[in-house]
């Protein structure tokens, strides 16, 4: 039941940034909370290695996102899922998804742990992360590096992939 619905709640964000798209902004929503409900749900469409439920979410920027995450974990009054601010990155032990501003560089990683990157930075997905949420024309737009989910036991639903452009490094497909 919480699949369908939380399925339901990213198509009518993408909805409203389609229809809004004419007017090059989403009415009601900034961009930073468009990134961070996008960041929230992705923890619902991707599965996590040894069917582990992620728990601790971690940002580390210098923008809104952070805050905007904040505000929709308090209005959903998510018990199970932690936020916490990073001032860099080289404590993200305590963290299943690790959001990166745009100002932030992908850290070095050392897969003892699952670690899903997301991060905003143009170019992030083929610089190795495996999540980016790009501004273009108006809009968030979902690219994923699907060999990095693989390579750190993560799978992503078809759904989302459905919705997502795939990069591998060296190769972009639609």
């Amino acid at each position: 039941m919480r699949g369908p619905l939380v399925f339901g709640c990213l198509l009518l964000i993408l909805a409203l940034e389609a229809g809004a798209q004419k007017l090059g902004t989403t009415p009601g929503y900034t961009e930073y909370e468009i990134k961070a409900a996008f960041t929230l749900h992705l923890m619902s469409f991707i599965s996590w290695p040894h069917s582990e439920q992620p728990t601790s979410l971690c940002v580390v920027d210098e923008n809104g996102v952070y805050g905007a995450l904040e505000v929709l974990l308090n209005t959903r009054k998510a018990k199970d899922i932690t936020l916490k601010r990073l001032l860099n990155t080289q404590d993200v032990e305590p963290c299943d998804l690790l959001f990166l501003g745009k100002d932030v560089e992908l850290p070095a990683l050392n897969h003892t742990q699952p670690l899903l990157t997301v991060g905003e930075r143009t170019g992030f997905a083929e610089a190795g992360g495996m999540v980016e949420l790009s501004r273009r024309a108006g809009r968030v737009e979902l690219i994923i590096n699907e060999s990095e989910l693989q390579h750190a036991g993560f799978s992503a639903s078809s759904r989302l992939m459905s919705l997502a452009t795939i990069v591998t490094p060296g190769v972009v497909r639609p």
